[in-house]
């Protein structure tokens, strides 16, 4: 199906924008939604149109999209579903490049309103218009201060995109990619997707300059160019059920979807959680080139529990070479135990940990390294029997820590790059949201997980691409 897929430049970047619903009355969507797109920001031109209305929030209303003047690229269609036809058929007469349907009660409920829901596909492809929906959530593009969606949330720019079928899980999806530091490319809730499919999203997406993981909450996959990462719902009877009751859409089963993914070079999500996880694992950083894993470690106990992570998630805790132990020992206290995983037991020169990681990222006898909470979180609140100098000393210890904890992160940032081998550094510390502005910063930032799970499923899904573009390249 080659269709003008480039007028998705004009879903996303649109220079003019029609709202055909807009009212100022609370509680409806046509207020929401219209809300946020001028909270958000968007700097293009902005047409309401509400034939009952002169005027929403200042901007002149029209009564119809076909007495708007010039040319529109991208409308936002929130009317009741008996007006919907109507709406895109206003639309495709004046031209319009593509439209988002957020209203519901179409595919979903069966019978006449599925039928509906047909033709409202078939005059948007007859008229050359993309349709996105309906019964979705919206879309947004940070980049272009575009945010024509139900939740007040606008995240930061970054170059993870999410099409999600289910607007509330591509709210948590993004909110999971926004947990880890980073920003949003594309948002897509596809809805019913009565004309663009997942699949659409996923050509345009693997091509965007702009993107460079995708998040995707669907029963579709495709291959492409780019990581991709589904979290899939309907894995059992009664999620099959609801998926259907839902949006109308025919889940497959679990076993068949998961051997898709693996020949795909896909990754498989079960959680949100999960799904946040290998998502921003793949972003400002790179491949492993095979499953040698190396630990470091701050304590026994932590590298025994990333051992079995590693173990379980099909990974190889990595033998180093005596040659490397004895390099790595010349920065460890005497009583270290030389082997992998790599114990500073509980050593407090950072100067020295520096050092062994450089020397496990250039012996060449690993494809990963794990860093165990080197970094982490404590409470650094002097007690209140703490007076005079003794205070001052804590005070002063936990300023020193704060200082070292930020200048470490960026230091293992660089080495995994010089090195070309991934970090995957494990904390309790609760990383920093993005803000608007942030985009450089963002593309130094190196994920931090909550847990030693999570860098294994990381690890687990990194070296599964790696292997996957390995067997395309040699079988292409």
């Amino acid at each position: 199906m080659e269709r003008n897929l480039e007028n998705l430049d004009r879903m996303f970047f649109p220079r003019s924008v029609a709202f055909v619903g807009a009212t100022e009355s609370p509680r409806k969507w046509g207020n929401l939604i219209f809300d946020n797109i001028l909270a958000g920001g968007y700097e293009g031109l902005i047409y309401p149109v509400n034939p009952g209305r002169e005027s929403v929030f200042g901007y002149k209303a029209y009564p119809s999209v076909r007495e708007i003047p010039g040319e529109l690229d991208l409308a936002i269609l929130a009317v009741p579903t008996e007006g919907m036809e109507a709406a895109v058929e206003d639309c495709t007469a004046k031209g319009v490049k593509a439209a988002v349907a957020i209203s519901a009660g179409f595919k979903e409920l069966g019978g006449d309103n599925a039928r509906r829901e047909v033709r409202l596909a078939r005059r948007a492809r007859e008229g050359g218009m993309l349709l996105a929906g309906p019964n979705g959530m919206g879309i947004c593009c940070p980049k272009q201060k575009l945010f024509p969606w139900m939740p007040p949330h606008f995240p930061p720019e970054g170059r993870a995109a999410v099409v999600s079928q289910s607007g509330n899980v591509q709210g948590l999806l993004i909110g999971e990619v926004v947990y880890y530091g980073f920003g949003i490319s594309k948002g897509v809730s596809s809805g019913n997707e009565a004309d663009l499919k997942t699949e659409d999203y996923f050509r345009y997406l693997a091509d965007d300059p702009d993107t460079e993981v995708i998040l995707s909450y669907s029963a579709r996959a495709a291959s492409l160019r780019k990581p991709l990462v589904i979290l899939k719902g309907g894995r059992t009877t009664s999620g099959v059920a609801a998926a259907r009751s839902h949006t109308g859409a025919l889940a497959v089963s679990e076993r068949i979807f998961e051997s898709a993914c693996r020949q795909l070079g896909i990754a498989n999500a079960r959680t949100i959680s999960e799904a946040g996880v290998l998502a921003s694992c793949f972003l400002n950083r790179p491949l492993p080139q095979g499953r040698r894993v190396g630990i470091l470690t701050s304590g026994g106990g932590l590298g025994v529990l990333a051992a079995d992570g590693c173990s379980e998630a099909g990974l190889q805790v990595a033998t180093l070479s005596r040659e490397t132990l004895q390099a790595i020992g010349k920065h460890m206290p005497p009583w270290w135990v030389a082997g992998n995983p790599v114990d500073i037991v509980a050593g407090l020169d950072y100067e020295a940990v520096l050092h062994v990681i450089d020397i496990l990222l250039s012996c060449g006898e690993i494809d990963a390294l794990m860093v165990l909470f080197i970094l982490q979180q404590q409470n650094f609140a002097p007690s209140p029997v703490y007076v005079n100098e003794t205070r001052e000393r804590v005070r002063k210890r936990r300023d020193y820590m704060f200082k070292i904890i930020g200048a470490l992160s960026p230091l293992l940032f660089d080495a995994m790059h010089r090195f070309g081998v991934p970090i995957y550094s494990v904390s309790n510390l609760r990383p920093r949201p993005p803000r608007q502005g942030d985009e450089a910063k963002m593309n130094k930032r190196m994920t931090v997980f909550r847990t030693i799970e999570d860098a294994c499923a990381a690890i687990r899904a990194m070296s599964d691409r790696s292997a996957f573009l390995r067997e395309a390249g040699s079988a292409g």
